[in-house]
């Protein structure tokens, strides 16, 4: 039985409001299938169904089908979809290991195949926690819309909180640095664009993306990339300056915001639990978690700017670095603690330390601060210390040993970090002393570190399978923050980074190299990682004492784009020059996303939907395949033998092929399967059927190809194989070539704004259909985005009409700085062109209008750059 869904979207009110009038029927509908039903004829009805008297065309259809499919059978292509890249046959890896049975228990299966390095330990709980980890990054890969591309979620589900899109950017850092190992680098690309360019907040939290960035460009290879950024990178280290504090020489925040509310800084300042938020917030605090990530935000901009060869840039922020780092040696190490401390900024003219050690103080090291013997030892011995914050299930969040240490939640409150095991934190502590060990200055061991990664594998369990949630409790095998359909997958910390880079060694270089430098047991006899991808190439590294499990040679032996580049019988770590980086096509764009739902286009409709599910799932971008947390349409309980989803786009597009994710859960006791068989139409007609279901693949993408066609829509009409199952998809996705300009349409932009939508308008002509923007209001903001270029000053011509008598502004802001302003003449209804002069960045750009009038009938045809 379906399940109630957790509607990420707005009412289904909504699509029926006097707005929804502006959205009008384009192309052939006539040409769409009829759907048949068996059951109730009056519950054939509901949720939008044809009437009786349509069935009755049902067999005259079917007849004209059935010639139709004739004729388009030759062109129908089923593919598993694996990448929006173009197609490479130029880069082969190796294949020593299997790389089905690791995944077989997963859906997605393509994507993993694609993406991910495949591994082989002695270790199979870090091995099975590993192949599950890269599942929880897959369900978090939110794709946005066309131009804008990808991004990284927390919650599988939005929450309330969130900034732009999903956005959250306390675990960007974490995201960024588990997904700059797939194989598809658009993923991070996007992703860091959203924060340097687009509209995702960088503020919300303290954070760490700049060096991820920098980090993840020496896995790349792409540095271009990042020096491009440079610009970006600087306005959003600035935005911090409102919490830098100069006589202290440090930043503040209160703990809430550094992504970890009740911790010690909230208890110390509320010791009688009378002011719950200052409990729960905190004070503002210097904290060496946030100033950490100061110091290495302000390194990443040093290198971005050596990159970009600004000398001047690269020397000051160097000197920021220094100087920062230097200020947390002075202010926050406690000679007495041994140990980095949290200093609360109220009240506290003489910047006195508090006296308990939370894990926020071993977070530095990861970033190359105190590796010396006397900051690092303390650190190391903590962390293997039964009162400190050694547990079965740790790192603990707060020493255990501290008075305000709480092994269980005391309420139900979801968040407690002053004792609590974290992954967000683990991520950090397993760097941090995979940082101390390479120094090389305590006595820590590689017994060790695969203690705490064991442990960490350990913790992140659930019934007996590997899962992650929000946090767990230190002492008790179970999770402390694990909300229903909520919290699953948790995507707020990394694991495999921390194998790849970690256990097995991958050191990431800036020049054409490669290091090799794992931190593995001794009596480890063998261990392999096969096809990452590093500099565009696929690199295999095994390490086999006796030359008999890989037959490929005794001791270390790497190979690069499938041919044999180093051996040694002896080494188990390795430097190695590599070719220089294959830099990626730009990738394909899926132009039926939407992420807003109702009221934007694309539109989805739908003959049957059930009442659990929603049809504008099926294009918001999210696509995994769990029954809960869920994210999809269903026709579960139609009457019909087939029903059809639909989506329209804003104008005609060229279209080649639909990507249909399918869902599936049969397995699972469920009545929702592939289809037997499917029929895809376009405003012409039929384009494409699939009469052999065993050619798709359930839980996964089926990309169904025909020759190329411009339509207003695409209808994907799905029958039942049975009267007890029914079909599903998680998503459909159009992937069509980049657009790039000189000229875009604003029906393509991302709209905001209470009036601000696709209106129809006889007197445009820039697309076949006069589709336009209007209800431009004050509070309107027409977003274009995936602009490309080579950067430098930019002629802006906006094609405009302007009903009224007075003028209309608009603000013209590039990648969320304003740089200029249109004046909108009036144009008695006409269209015309109005122009203004911007710089535009190296790479991809936001462009964005702000602004309308709330008396005036303003309309936006076209946007072009040249």
């Amino acid at each position: 039985m379906a399940r109630p869904s957790y509607n990420t979207f707005a009412s289904f009110a909504s699509f029926a409001s006097p707005k929804m009038g502006k959205f009008k029927s384009q192309g052939r509908d006539d040409l769409l299938p009829q759907h048949s039903s068996k059951g109730d004829p009056a519950r054939g009805q509901q949720d939008g169904q044809p009437s009786n008297a349509d069935y009755l065309l049902l067999k005259v259809v079917a007849c004209i089908s059935a010639i139709g499919v004739l004729w388009v059978l030759v062109y129908t292509i089923i593919v598993q979809r694996e990448s929006p890249y173009p197609e490479s046959d130029d880069i082969t890896g190796t294949s020593f290991l299997d790389h089905e049975k690791p995944i077989s228990s997963f859906a997605g299966k393509t994507f993993l195949r694609h993406n991910i390095p495949f591994i082989d330990i002695p270790d199979s709980l870090i091995q099975d926690v590993y192949y599950y980890r890269w599942t929880s990054i897959q369900r978090n890969l939110r794709y946005i819309r066309a131009g804008t591309g990808y991004m990284c979620t927390e919650f599988v589900q939005p929450v309330g909180y969130a900034k732009a899109f999903g956005s959250i950017d306390a675990a960007a850092g974490h995201q960024i640095d588990e997904s700059r190992w797939l194989r598809d680098t658009f993923y991070g690309d996007d992703y860091i664009h959203l924060y340097t360019r687009g509209p995702a907040d960088a503020l919300q939290y303290t954070q760490w993306i700049l060096d991820a960035a920098s980090r993840r460009a020496m896995v790349t290879g792409d540095s271009q990339f990042l020096a491009s950024q440079l610009d970006d990178m600087v306005r959003l280290w600035h935005e911090w300056d409102q919490v830098y504090d100069d006589a202290a020489g440090l930043y503040y925040y209160q703990p809430v915001w550094d992504a970890q509310e009740l911790s010690l800084p909230g208890f110390v300042a509320d010791p009688n639990g009378t002011d719950w938020t200052l409990r729960k917030d905190g004070p503002d605090t210097f904290r060496p978690s946030h100033n950490a990530y100061m110091v290495a935000n302000a390194r990443a901009i040093s290198r971005a700017a050596k990159l970009a060869r600004d000398g001047f840039t690269e020397f000051l922020f160097s000197k920021l670095a220094d100087e920062l780092e230097a200020a947390m040696y002075e202010r926050m190490w406690a000679p007495e603690q041994r140990f980095f401390m949290d200093i609360i900024r109220p009240n506290n003219p003489n910047l006195t330390r508090l006296t308990g050690r939370e894990q926020v103080g071993l977070f530095p090291y990861r970033f190359g601060i105190g590796l010396n013997k006397s900051y690092a030892q303390p650190a190391v011995d903590s962390m293997f210390d039964t009162e400190g914050f050694l547990a079965p299930y740790g790192p603990t969040t707060l020493e255990i040993r501290d008075p305000w240490f709480m092994a269980v939640r005391p309420d139900d409150y979801c968040c407690y970090w002053n004792g609590m095991s974290w992954p967000y934190s683990t991520g950090h502590t397993l760097k941090s002393l995979a940082a101390i060990y390479r120094s090389g200055t305590t006595n820590v061991t590689a017994e060790q570190y695969h203690q705490y990664l064991q442990t960490y594998a350990r913790t992140q369990q659930k019934n007996g399978q590997p899962y992650v949630a929000e946090s767990h409790y230190p002492f008790i095998d179970g999770w402390s923050a694990d909300g229903w359909n909520h919290s699953e997958h948790y995507d707020h910390s990394t694991n495999n980074d921390d194998v790849i880079t970690g256990l097995f060694g991958i050191i990431p270089q800036e020049e054409d190299a490669l290091k090799i430098s794992p931190i593995v047991p001794r009596n480890w006899t063998y261990f392999a990682l096969e096809n990452l991808s590093y500099h565009g190439h696929l690199v295999t590294v095994l390490y086999d004492k006796h030359g008999s499990r890989y037959k490929a040679g005794r001791g270390l032996t790497v190979f690069v784009d499938g041919k044999k580049v180093f051996n040694s019988p002896k080494k188990r770590s390795a430097y190695i020059r590599i070719p220089p980086p294959i830099l990626p096509a730009d990738p394909l764009i899926n132009i039926a996303a939407n992420p807003t739902g109702p009221g934007q286009y694309p539109t989805a409709e739908a003959t049957y939907t059930n009442s659990g599910d929603f049809q504008f799932k099926a294009i918001d971008g999210v696509l995994f395949y769990d029954s809960i947390p869920d994210n999809r349409w269903t026709n579960y309980g139609s009457p019909n033998l087939n029903d059809t989803l639909t989506i329209r786009f804003a104008r005609p597009r060229n279209v080649s092929s639909v990507t249909l994710a399918l869902f599936s859960d049969v397995t699972r006791g469920g009545g929702v399967d592939i289809p037997a068989r499917i029929e895809v139409y376009g405003s012409s007609g039929l384009l494409a059927t699939v009469n052999d279901s065993s050619s798709l693949l359930p839980n996964d993408r089926n990309e169904v190809g025909f020759d190329e066609v411009e339509t207003q829509f695409l209808a994907i009409n799905m029958y039942r194989k049975s009267s007890q199952l029914w079909v599903g998809v998680c998503e459909l996705e159009v992937w069509t070539p980049p657009i790039h300009g000189p000229t875009y349409y604003a029906v393509d932009a991302y709209l905001t704004g209470q009036e601000t939508s696709v209106v129809f308008d006889n007197a445009s002509t820039a697309t076949t259909n006069g589709a336009v923007v209007g209800g431009l209001r004050s509070d309107s903001n027409v977003a274009f985005s995936g602009i490309v270029s080579s950067g430098g000053q930019t002629t802006l011509t906006l094609s405009y009409s302007n009903a009224g008598n007075t003028t209309v502004g608009l603000s013209v802001e590039v990648n969320q700085v304003p740089r200029a302003s249109l004046t909108l003449l009036p144009s008695k209804g006409k269209y015309v062109n109005v122009t203004t002069t911007v710089a535009l960045a190296t790479g991809k750009n936001y462009v964005s209008l702000r602004g309308g009038s709330d008396d005036e009938a303003a309309r936006l045809e076209t946007l072009t750059l040249r």
